[in-house]
């Protein structure tokens, strides 16, 4: 699989907004590499998560079924993400899902640190509006990209199937 690393994640919408429990920190970052705003904090309580996706119009990402059963009480867009995935098959299911993309930004959009926009400030380098930690394109750029292709390729039982990517049900690990 050939990545498309010049594919802009421009197509987000007001839709493709989350708010992450405090659970899934590491899912949060991910989701702001690809693009995604998604607000975390390692001690924002259920009661936070749920006001914060009623007031923002946020989509809920959480391993907590109570969370789960009183956004949908609430009528929340809500997403459980089973407690056994990693990262990488945790992006693979809100993908099958339709929940994510994973293409991948050729130019970095969000700090994974605080979710603050970021600005150009040289021709691989980017500063945060936010919180100002820099980022650039370095050896861990390849590791970015493999972690997104490990996700892409990952199928569940009932997801459509991919040519190129090998048979639905597959799972590469």
């Amino acid at each position: 699989m050939v990545l498309d690393m010049d594919y802009p994640n421009t197509e987000l919408k007001e839709s493709d907004r989350f708010v992450v429990d405090a659970m899934l920190g590491r899912l949060a970052r991910w989701l702001r590499i690809l693009g995604y705003d998604a607000i975390y904090s390692p001690s924002m309580e259920d009661w936070r998560v749920l006001k914060i996706a009623e007031k923002e119009r946020r989509k809920i990402i959480t391993r907590d079924r109570g969370i789960y059963v009183r956004a949908k009480k609430r009528g929340l867009v809500c997403f459980t993400v089973p407690p056994e995935y990693d990262v990488v098959h945790s992006l693979a299911y809100l993908k099958s899902k339709g929940v994510i993309d994973l293409h991948y930004p050729f130019s970095p959009t969000r700090c994974t640190n605080c979710n603050g926009i970021l600005e150009r400030i040289g021709l691989d380098r980017w500063r945060c509006t936010g919180c100002g930690k820099e980022y650039w394109k370095g050896s861990h750029w390849k590791s970015i990209e493999k972690t997104i292709i490990k996700a892409s390729i990952i199928r569940f039982p009932g997801e459509e199937s991919d040519p190129a990517h090998g048979k639905r049900g597959e799972d590469p690990r």
